[in-house]
């Protein structure tokens, strides 16, 4: 279904990245415990880096990926916490993402590092190493990271080792898109499309990625097809509350 780029707000890649259609190999089953909030300030950045087509990267992380990563720049916070939730930290943030590299940030949304250039990559065919390094890093368990494109100005969102979600900056969108692309993002049934798969292949897309928000209007999840307005008023507690049904239903 082919569908056009000024009519949609997400969208999501029906193939691995990559010229040879593979995907990079995940550490283990990824499981996450990332607050929803941080994921929804970083997305919230970074769209608006995206119409300004201004590059940025966001890396959430709940385990130690310090192996994974060399600073470009010295340490100016000297072992300080800062905190994206804190008073002020949004003009902060925006300032170090303009630096090259990546911001690391964990589950609590405490900064861990700026200016890290990461290692662990992978390619992502059509863009540099932003995107192949943010593909890359989203392998390693606990995992996600946000890009948004010099180049079209689109956000990216990877999870697992795959492109979850592709956000056009430039439509008109909700006011709550981005609390629930983070609500869905951070799900722990989001990874595992189950049933849903069925309804994925049934349209053409890819039955492996976590959720495919198609032409503005639907999303395909673990429980089946949702309207996207749907999705946007009850967000990814709906996909919970069908399966917790279907459950009973088969007890």
């Amino acid at each position: 279904m082919k569908s056009d780029r000024k009519n949609r707000h997400l969208e999501v890649t029906s193939t691995y990245p990559g010229s040879s259609g593979s995907k990079p190999k995940r550490d283990k089953e990824d499981e996450i415990d990332i607050e929803k909030g941080v994921v929804k300030v970083l997305v919230d950045i970074a769209m608006e880096f995206g119409r300004e087509k201004k590059g940025s990267m966001f890396v959430i992380t709940q385990s130690d990926i310090s192996k994974y990563y060399k600073l470009l720049y010295p340490d100016l916070f000297s072992g300080r916490k800062v905190n994206i939730h804190d008073k002020s930290a949004e003009i902060v943030v925006k300032k170090l993402a303009d630096l090259d590299g990546g911001i690391i940030i964990d589950e609590d949304g405490n900064i861990i590092a700026y200016g890290a250039e990461i290692t662990k990559t992978f390619p992502y065919k059509g863009h540099g190493t932003r995107h192949s390094a943010a593909l890359g890093i989203s392998g390693v368990p606990g995992t996600i990271s946000i890009v948004s494109s010099e180049e079209d100005g689109c956000v990216r969102i990877f999870r697992n080792g795959i492109t979850l979600v592709e956000i056009n900056p430039f439509t008109k969108t909700p006011p709550t898109l981005s609390e629930k692309i983070a609500d869905m993002i951070t799900s722990s049934h989001i990874p595992l499309l189950g049933g849903g798969s069925l309804a994925s292949v049934a349209l053409g897309v890819n039955p492996l990625v976590a959720a495919i928000v198609f032409t503005g209007s639907y999303i395909a999840t673990r429980s089946g097809v949702l309207s996207l307005g749907d999705f946007l008023r009850r967000g990814s507690k709906r996909t919970e509350e069908r399966e917790q049904i279907k459950e009973k239903k088969k007890q």
